[in-house]
């Protein structure tokens, strides 16, 4: 039985919830579930599927998202709780985006890791790095990166004015202002550049913080922010002839990999990005982008000059981002490989 996220939940961002185990599914005939009532209900009208099917033997479960605290129980009672993914750690997140928890917010979010690790068997993680920053057990972990809809984020027609673009949530500690700064440096040598800022607000906090952006570049008209709907990425990131990950120098930006990272990719432009260790193992040895020197908005916009003031190498890097989002970093081939190794270690892998 698998267990993702809703139809509503997995949009934009959270696409991987959809998608994390999909092939597993596929591949196995199981059950999918939206939420948790349905998986209690499933279960005990036993109307799912085993990978095994064994009569009397409790369910199998892979879960997209870490279960409240509330339902660890029953999961442990009515099913075999075998993966589960654990992609972020809201309290570290929070600290590095400046955005307000409560100590009690954060003990309760403390506890449902720890509830989640204690059950499942395998944790499914974005990277290596994650788990060791957050005292995840390494031999239970497998390592299943981030990733993109190849088949729906597509590359649109290039830009006939040059432009400069950044998709990201709205919220400070993105490293957004910093892009603002190194976009008036940069227009000093390319003076029509455009900055486009595709920012989205989640909550009143984020809408106050938006607006205030706003304000602040009111007086810029080559700045525009709006939203990127999920429906319309594709050809919204067309727009830009080079796409944008400012993130600042914090451990947590260190270890994660940013899914606007893999939708970038899939839409066939460079890069740049700042220094952050997981990112730019994926872009310097790929040869889709420009790693900064650091994160001043003076070597971002060095970076960005090298490649807006050279289209042929534009081109080219966009072209091998969209071949590196194809052949690695598609949700399929994300999924085919985290199933192989699920089924591996469950001794459920069928040999050739």
């Amino acid at each position: 039985m698998v267990m993702r996220a809703s139809g509503d939940q997995a949009v934009g961002g959270n696409i991987r919830r959809g998608r994390i185990f999909e092939r597993l599914a596929e591949r196995q005939h199981a059950t999918v579930v939206n939420d948790w009532p349905t998986f209690q209900l499933r279960v005990r009208g036993r109307r799912w599927q085993a990978w095994i099917p064994r009569r009397r033997r409790r369910p199998h479960l892979a879960a997209s998202e870490m279960a409240p605290p509330s339902w660890v129980r029953q999961i442990v009672a009515l099913a075999d709780p075998v993966a589960v993914a654990i992609y972020d750690d809201p309290v570290a997140q929070a600290r590095a985006l400046g955005i307000p928890l409560s100590a009690e917010r954060a003990t309760e979010l403390q506890r449902r890791r720890k509830l989640n690790e204690d059950a499942f068997r395998w944790h499914v993680v974005p990277t290596r790095s994650f788990a060791e920053a957050h005292g995840l057990d390494l031999d239970r972990i497998i390592v299943g990166r981030q990733g993109t809809v190849a088949a729906h984020v597509r590359p649109g027609p290039w830009p006939e004015v040059p432009s400069i673009g950044m998709v990201s949530g709205a919220a400070p500690g993105r490293g957004i202002e910093t892009l603002i700064e190194a976009a008036r440096l940069v227009r000093a040598q390319v003076p029509d550049v455009r900055l486009f800022l595709w920012l989205k607000a989640t909550s009143a906090a984020e809408e106050a913080y938006l607006d205030g952006l706003r304000s602040s570049v009111a007086g810029d008209p080559w700045v525009e922010i709006a939203p990127a709907p999920y429906a319309q990425l594709g050809p919204t990131l067309a727009k830009a002839t080079v796409l944008v990950i400012p993130h600042p120098a914090l451990e947590y930006m260190d270890v994660i990999l940013p899914v606007k990272l893999f939708d970038c990719l899939a839409a066939g432009r460079p890069l740049v990005v700042t220094p952050r260790r997981e990112t730019v193992a994926i872009i310097e040895p790929n040869g889709v982008g420009v790693v900064s020197r650091d994160d001043h908005p003076s070597s971002i916009a060095e970076a960005l000059v090298q490649i807006l003031a050279d289209p042929a190498l534009a081109r080219r890097m966009g072209a091998a981002a969209r071949s590196l989002a194809e052949r690695e970093f598609d949700w399929p081939v994300l999924g085919d490989r985290i199933a192989d190794e699920i089924l591996r270690r469950e001794g459920l892998l069928a040999r050739p």
